[in-house]
């Protein structure tokens, strides 16, 4: 895992500036934001309540398979428990917006009616970040962010960040004039197998994590899920190395808002050849902060915080 000094320091910037901003006026993307959560946990009436009906009514045409006959849909609660917002044009009206989740790899573009309580959804476009990158992956092969053969994956992840966020922002500028569209993405429209395949292969991945021969990683992962619940910087700082022996990433986990800490989880589960495990917390009050640990017999686990938000991973 690289070094992400600068991610870091401007991240940490941020949280600890949060608590002094005065409390201000919730704007669409706010209030976008907080559905999130709700559709993260309630997916399906979620979606229901904040569609419009014929949105609504395509959304299952398209991925009502993906949702349970009781509502039930670990799809796409993930989907939305993981996924960081992106706000394109907007005005009092109408906006276009889009929930990325970088664990799926899968985008849902959106288009609003600003004029409610809370946005509602008119339009959408739930594609994969690769179609929505341009990228062409080769027979059988995975997404690198789902399922990493190669490389720093915290690298991938904040790649592809930074790549959906600009070509998302190139596509729907702030500034733009007229009524917002979802055109020219209209051709991903029937793309339900692919975004099923990401959302489904990530949660198989995940799912070895329960596993009786993954007993000893997840002692592994309790203890460090005790280190981030409880413990403060100097504690983090001592039970663990950081890139570049830069422990900047101690202060950012210990920064965290109380109730984010006490939500984090196991979000992310690899081994490489060497026999480490990769573990990924994160929750779902903030994904846009992801924490990485790499663990060896030898050593202590190294910690990577990872800023997920937009105005970080463009950051150089």
């Amino acid at each position: 895992m690289m070094k992400h000094t600068l991610f870091c320091m401007a991240a940490l910037t941020c949280a600890l500036s949060v608590s002094a901003k005065p409390a201000a006026p919730m704007t669409a993307a706010d209030k976008l934001a907080a559905t999130r959560v709700v559709a993260a946990a309630m997916p399906d009436r979620a979606l229901k309540d904040w569609m419009t009906k014929g949105a609504y009514n395509r959304w299952q045409t398209l991925y009502g398979g993906m949702i349970a006959p009781n509502g039930r849909s670990p799809m796409i609660a993930d989907f939305f428990s993981h996924a960081v917002l992106l706000t394109g044009r907007e005005d009092a009206q109408n906006g276009i917006y889009a929930f990325y989740n970088p664990l799926q790899d899968n985008i849902l573009l959106l288009q609003t009616d600003n004029q409610e309580s809370v946005p509602r959804i008119e339009d959408f476009v739930f594609m994969t970040g690769c179609d929505f990158r341009g990228e062409t992956l080769k027979a059988k092969e995975s997404p690198r962010a789902i399922a990493p053969t190669g490389g720093d994956l915290d690298t991938v992840l904040l790649g592809n960040v930074a790549e959906v966020a600009r070509i998302f922002h190139a596509a729907f500028p702030a500034g733009a004039k007229g009524a917002p569209s979802l055109g020219k993405f209209r051709k991903f429209a029937d793309s339900a197998d692919k975004v099923a395949a990401n959302a489904a292969l990530r949660l198989a991945l995940l799912e070895r994590f329960t596993r009786p021969e993954a007993n000893a990683d997840a002692v592994k992962a309790a203890e460090l899920a005790d280190l981030l619940w409880k413990g403060n910087a100097a504690e983090i700082r001592n039970a663990c190395r950081f890139p570049g022996d830069d422990a900047v990433g101690a202060e950012l986990c210990a920064a965290l808002p109380e109730r984010v800490k006490k939500s984090m989880a196991p979000v992310l589960y690899f081994r490489d050849r060497e026999g480490r495990a990769l573990f990924g917390f994160a929750s779902h009050l903030m994904p846009e902060s992801l924490v990485l640990f790499r663990t060896s017999a030898k050593e202590k686990p190294l910690c990577v915080f990872l800023p997920l938000a937009e105005k970080f991973a463009d950051v150089k």
